[in-house]
């Protein structure tokens, strides 16, 4: 972590500095973990960081920000920076370290995939100098300063992944992020209910654009978009002084995807980058991918990286687990997909099923934040498994009306314990069988993905 001082933080936020200014060379979240930290207090719906001040103090705390009076035994141990909000505050000791990194910093956003584009723009960048990215999905008001501060002075770039479910939360942590590159994966039907409509969903994602470009920025917005036409228009000027491109399919694009062949061992295709072609093939699945590799591709050209590193990156970056991962046992399948859905994910996870032969089976649960579009999205999804699979496995109040509209192929189980039940008798009685997991996050698919791989490894012994 690049150090600030306790006064440029109070300074930056017009907090009250209470005790001995210092160099901070750590900052922790966690009581646990605090040996020479800034210390800082978060509240959260389940918790408190206030609670457990004076735990991080005998941690080794060196200094604390608080929203709260500390007592006055407290405040004489240690130095406090109090604010109106620690989770600011938090931010802008992210900001402290951005502004001191000389990194290039990449930023990106969408509806789904953005850990895919993620991570494979993040093996781009790796082939031309040192490369920092989100953990995990990192990727909201807390995430992103405590990605920021892991920058220091060797990094050559950063690729942060900025997520969002209301209108400003980009906005927001763009304050801190202050990319000099920006791309928008795709905007889908994603958190709906948050947003509070689908031009909610449009104008939260393109805060990102609004950012980048602002200060002299580059950014890439898919071509393959509904949306395309209104940021033609909406970004104009952008366009035309060549600060904004496109990905996807089209000529102009300035990284254009062709010749895509889905195949059960990856994905193949080729990308076009200033006229010069070449093939890539990936090591997941799915049309999907092929283009979050372009979205890759584009995103880390517009950050300096040059045509050899995008096809060594993408050839090498691997799979993410809980997202489209391959699984193999004896006379069945496991496609874990379980990490989270959106409608637009789902339906290219069922497109992908239908690569795979014998009985396909999807394994589905509730998509989360649709608001008032989350009936008709699950009956649309029972619709695309009708046209292409063979059976859905229901779980989850909302998936009721996926098998009303799934209809023959559909069951509907009040519990998971009783879906896994049933899948012990469909391998019992199919020698070939797929079954893709997918759900949202707070629906716990993981843990049916964790059933099924150790029915298939008890049948190893």
């Amino acid at each position: 972590m690049i150090s600030f001082t306790l006064k440029d933080l109070s300074t930056l936020g017009n907090y009250v500095l209470k005790g001995q200014d210092m160099t901070i060379t750590e900052v922790s979240t966690d009581s646990r973990n605090t040996k020479d930290a800034l210390f800082v207090a978060l509240k959260g719906e389940r918790f408190d960081g206030h609670d457990f001040i004076e735990k991080a103090l005998d941690g080794g705390a060196c200094a604390v920000l608080s929203e709260k009076p500390l007592p006055q035994h407290i405040e004489a141990r240690t130095s406090v920076i109090y604010t109106h909000s620690t989770l600011e505050a938090y931010g802008y000791c992210g900001l402290l370290v951005r502004r001191q990194c000389h990194a290039k910093i990449a930023s990106l956003t969408g509806s789904c995939g953005k850990t895919t584009v993620k991570e494979f723009t993040h093996a781009i960048l790796q082939k031309c100098g040192k490369s920092l990215c989100t953990e995990g999905n990192f990727n909201n008001d807390v995430g992103v300063p405590k990605t920021l501060l892991r920058l220091d002075d060797s990094y050559d770039y950063a690729v942060i992944e900025q997520g969002a479910s209301h209108l400003f939360d980009i906005a927001h942590t763009c304050e801190f992020v202050r990319a000099d590159t920006a791309l928008i994966n795709n905007v889908g039907e994603a958190h709906i209910e948050g947003f509070g409509s689908y031009d909610g969903v449009y104008k939260g994602k393109s805060e990102i654009l609004e950012s980048v470009l602002s200060r002299g920025g580059t950014a890439v917005v898919p071509y393959d978009s509904k949306y395309y036409a209104r940021w033609e228009s909406d970004y104009r000027s952008a366009f035309r002084m060549g600060k904004l491109f496109t990905f996807g399919t089209s000529e102009n694009s300035l990284v254009r995807i062709s010749d895509i062949d889905d195949r059960r061992d990856g994905v193949c295709c080729t990308l076009s980058i200033n006229g010069e072609q070449f093939p890539v093939k990936l090591q997941t699945v799915g049309v999907h991918n092929a283009f979050n590799a372009a979205a890759a591709a584009a995103l880390a050209h517009i950050s300096g990286a040059g045509t050899e590193a995008i096809c060594e990156g993408l050839r090498g970056a691997g799979t993410l687990r809980g997202r489209l991962t391959i699984k193999e046992y004896q006379g069945f399948t496991v496609i874990d997909d379980a990490y989270n859905a959106s409608f637009n994910a789902v339906i290219a996870a069922i497109n992908t099923l239908k690569l795979y032969p014998g009985k396909r089976v999807m394994i589905f649960g509730d998509m989360g934040e649709l608001g008032d579009a989350a009936v008709s999205l699950h009956r649309q999804v029972g619709e695309c498994a009708l046209e292409n699979i063979d059976e859905i496995l229901c779980v989850g109040p909302l998936t009721q009306y996926t098998c009303e509209s799934a209809a023959r192929i559909a069951k509907h189980f009040n519990d998971s314990q009783d879906l896994v039940q049933y899948t012990r008798d469909l391998i019992a009685r199919n020698h070939e069988i797929c079954f893709l997991i997918k759900g949202s996050h707070a629906m716990h698919m993981d843990k049916i993905t964790e059933a099924l791989c150790a029915i298939g490894e008890n049948l190893k012994n």
